[in-house]
C-alpha cells in the first residue's frame, strides 16, 4: 500500500504541474512559443505538455536559428519579391558537416514533372506529405511546407492549386501568426521561447548555404531584443515535462 501511496503522489503531482502550465498559457500570464526548427517541435511541445494553443508562424516548415530571428524582427512577411520551389534531401551527408537536412532550388514546373503520382516512391523529396511544395522564401532564408499547394493537394479543405495566389495569402497569413507571437509575448510575465532538433541533424542547407542548428543565439538575442529579461530561449529538452517547464520561471 505504501508504494502505491507514491506512485499515486508522483502523479498527482504531474497532474497538478500541468494543469498549473495550461491553465497559465490560458490566462496569457505564460507564453510558450514553438521557434523551430520544424513542425516536430510543436508537435512534441502537445505531446510533452500537453498544451493545445492557435497557429503561430513557426509551426509548419523548416526554420534555422537565423530566419527566426529575422522574422521576429520584421513586421511584415512577403514571399512575392522572391520564392521558388525546392527538393528536400533528409539525412543529408557532408564530410565535414556532418548530417542534416539540404534543399536545392528548384522551380515549379520541374517539380511537376517529377511528382508524377500521389503514391510514387520518393515523392516526399519533392512535396510534403499535404502534397504542398517546399517553398524557400528568399528574403528570410527559410522552406514552407504544408501551405503551398500542388495541384495533388488541391480541393482538400480548401486548398487551392494556384502558387501566385498561395504566395500572397501565405504572406498575409505568416503576418498575421507573428502578430499574434509578439502580442502573447508582450502582454505574458513570462515567455519560453521552445526550439527543437529531433533527428540529429547538425544543420540546413538551402543549396550550398549552411545554416547551424545548434547555433540559437541569434533567436535568444531577438527574444531578449523584443520582450526583455522575461524571455528565455530553451530546447524541447529542456521543457520535457510540464514541471521542468514550470521550473524555469
Amino acid at each position: 500500500m505504501h508504494h502505491l501511496g507514491v506512485r499515486m503522489t508522483i502523479a498527482d503531482t504531474d497532474t497538478l504541474a500541468q494543469t498549473e502550465l495550461r491553465d497559465m498559457v490560458a490566462s496569457g500570464e505564460l507564453a510558450i512559443v514553438s521557434a523551430g526548427f520544424r513542425c516536430f517541435t510543436k508537435t512534441e511541445l502537445i505531446r510533452q505538455l500537453g498544451i493545445q494553443q492557435e497557429s503561430l508562424a513557426f509551426d509548419s516548415g523548416f526554420f534555422p536559428p537565423q530566419a527566426v530571428a529575422r522574422m521576429l524582427e520584421s513586421d511584415t512577411i512577403d514571399l512575392t519579391p522572391g520564392h521558388t520551389a525546392c527538393i528536400k534531401t533528409e539525412n543529408y551527408q557532408d564530410a565535414q558537416l556532418g548530417k542534416g537536412i539540404r534543399f536545392e532550388r528548384s522551380t515549379y514546373a520541374k517539380v511537376d514533372q517529377l511528382a508524377t503520382d500521389p503514391a510514387m516512391r520518393g515523392l516526399n523529396h519533392y512535396l510534403d506529405t499535404t502534397f504542398g511544395y517546399y517553398t524557400v522564401d528568399e528574403a528570410n532564408g527559410y522552406i514552407l511546407a504544408h501551405y503551398n499547394w500542388h495541384r495533388f493537394g488541391a480541393g482538400k479543405g480548401g486548398r487551392v492549386h494556384d502558387v501566385p495566389g498561395n504566395i500572397v495569402k501565405i504572406g498575409a497569413m505568416l503576418t498575421k501568426r507573428l502578430d499574434r507571437i509578439k502580442q502573447k509575448c508582450r502582454d505574458a510575465r513570462a515567455v519560453l521561447m521552445v526550439v527543437g532538433e529531433t533527428q540529429g541533424y547538425d544543420y540546413m542547407m538551402i543549396d550550398d548555404a549552411v545554416f547551424p542548428l545548434g547555433e540559437t543565439g541569434p533567436v535568444d538575442d531577438a527574444c531578449k531584443k523584443l520582450f526583455g529579461a522575461k524571455c528565455q530561449m530553451v530546447t524541447l529538452a529542456d521543457v520535457a515535462t510540464p514541471q521542468a517547464a514550470l521550473d524555469l520561471l
